[in-house]
């Protein structure tokens, strides 16, 4: 399994032959392209106009899917002031080749309840944002998943998400081109930080 961060919220996952693309940057450019993603998952699909055919499989909504390989799991409501359960936005757990990914954006800590459905977490794609406050809290959510690897998300690319990054004890990390993934290689013991360069 290969994991790229295009920018902003979106990454994608090559796994057995297919690509599932969390949150495309210009979802009617990917969707019209010679070769789109066979899943794309949309994790803010309000006002979102999806056309009406389109080779890609599009996942705009809670709901358990089973598609290409992927077994998807979208948590309905989440939105950055709302959290999980409420709003208008998706969560996501993908699971792929023996491996569970969680694509998350909120800006508050988690609810016991909400933890329930957040367990054991391979690789925790989270929204850092832009502010220190974001960051700070985005690390505390990590604390919270405890994932073996956590991939900050949604920062401005030129610059590093420093606040999450020294929270987590990573100030030093360097950026990496892609992320490849098995079972075997997970970390045991702690989490570790993973900061991707965004692919052109």
């Amino acid at each position: 399994m290969v994991l790229y961060w295009h920018g902003k919220n979106s990454v994608s996952i090559e796994s057995g032959g297919f690509t599932l693309l969390v949150d495309p940057l210009d979802l009617e450019k990917e969707l019209k392209s010679a070769k789109p993603a066979d899943v794309v998952l949309l994790s803010r699909p309000s006002g979102l106009k999806l056309p009406a055919k389109t080779v890609s499989f599009v996942i705009a909504n809670p709901g358990e899917y089973d598609v290409k390989g992927f077994f998807i799991l979208g948590f309905g409501g989440l939105n950055p002031s709302a959290g999980l359960g409420s709003g208008d936005g998706v969560a996501y757990t993908i699971e792929s080749e023996g491996m569970r990914i969680v694509h998350l954006s909120l800006d508050k800590e988690l609810t016991a309840a909400q933890l329930e459905s957040l367990s054991d977490v391979d690789v925790l794609v989270i929204d850092v944002g832009v502010d220190d406050d974001i960051n700070e809290t985005a690390a505390k959510i990590v604390g919270q998943i405890e994932p073996r690897i956590v991939i900050p998300v949604g920062y401005d690319a030129v610059k590093k998400p420093m606040i999450f990054l020294k929270e987590m004890g990573a100030s030093d990390v360097e950026g990496q081109n892609k992320l490849s993934l098995k079972k075997k290689d997970l970390p045991q013991e702690e989490t570790k930080v993973v900061l991707l360069n965004a692919a052109k």
